[in-house]
């Protein structure tokens, strides 16, 4: 992942290539994506599912997701992207319910509309090419900061689209398939609802009347990762977002977040991010790491 942007475009060549080489691939927490079939098909297992992806088929995979490629055919074409997750959880939290979420986790692919396709590609498209003129250094840096500014504000608009697309083919009302499915979606409404308040695994299971080792572990099989991970996910991606796109300071960015101390979210911060708050923020606003940054 470029150090400059939180995403980039894949070729689908060399990735189908990796993922057959391996058998499978397992998509870490930190990533998700999507993948757009515009020639071709390919039959992908996801988490246990078979898909059957052609020509206009989307597929947006989740962190987490345990993907298999089965066969595709030799004139497969497509758009493969990868975000870092720090850049969509913020994003998400506003625009998709924890029902909406769920569903999208257990239906990833789906088949496009003509217009919904031309939607995706004409903004991919755009993406790609002010992506591929990036510059670092140049000799007017405020036309650098606009490009960036430009490119990631295409980038939420081709996110945004694609969540369109998606709750328009999703049912009104989503619900859960199991018990063990339930207690995942209703953990993920309380984490969007309570975690800038709450950062303990005994907050939520109390809340769904478990007892915190059953409740991880039914986290830990639903979703690959243990409900601490969530958490700090979501405390540390909201966190990034607001140090990153915000002229709040440190102090206030603590308070929201319900730290008791602005040295304590500091060190929490950096024990995830390996850098200080302060740090991180210029290293943003400037693109580098200055050397004399003090501990938060």
């Amino acid at each position: 992942m470029s150090k400059l942007l939180p995403f980039e475009f894949l070729s689908v060549e060399n990735a189908v290539s990796l993922i057959e080489s391996r058998g499978s691939v397992l998509n870490l927490m930190n990533e998700c994506g999507f993948f757009l079939c515009q020639r071709g098909t390919i039959d992908v297992c996801i988490d246990d599912k078979t898909y059957l992806m052609q020509e206009g088929s989307i597929y947006y995979y989740m962190p987490s997701t345990y993907v298999s490629i089965l066969k595709s055919s030799p004139d497969l074409e497509g758009i493969l992207m990868k975000c870092n997750v720090d850049f969509v959880m913020p994003l998400t939290q506003h625009l998709v319910d924890s029902g909406h979420y769920f569903a999208l986790r257990e239906n990833p692919c789906i088949q496009l509309s003509d217009r919904q396709r031309s939607a995706i590609e004409s903004l991919a498209d755009l993406l790609r090419t002010h992506r591929a003129n990036v510059t670092v250094g140049g000799p007017n840096p405020n036309v650098e900061f606009l490009h960036r500014e430009l490119i990631l504000s295409l980038a939420q608009s081709l996110f945004y689209e694609i969540m369109f697309v998606y709750s328009s083919n999703q049912p009104a009302n989503v619900q859960a398939h199991t018990s063990r499915d339930s207690v995942f979606q209703k953990f993920l409404t309380s984490l969007f609802r309570n975690f800038k308040q709450e950062r303990e695994v005994n907050f939520y299971a109390n809340e769904l009347s478990l007892t915190p080792r059953y409740f991880s572990s039914i986290i830990k099989e639903r979703s690959g990762h243990s409900a601490l991970q969530w958490i700090v996910q979501m405390v540390i991606s909201s966190a990034k977002q607001e140090l990153a796109s915000t002229d709040k300071s440190i102090k206030e960015i603590s308070q929201e977040f319900n730290f008791p101390t602005q040295s304590f979210f500091g060190k929490y911060f950096k024990q995830y991010v390996g850098l200080s708050p302060k740090a991180f923020r210029k290293q943003k606003h400037l693109g580098t790491l200055p050397q004399d940054d003090v501990e938060d």
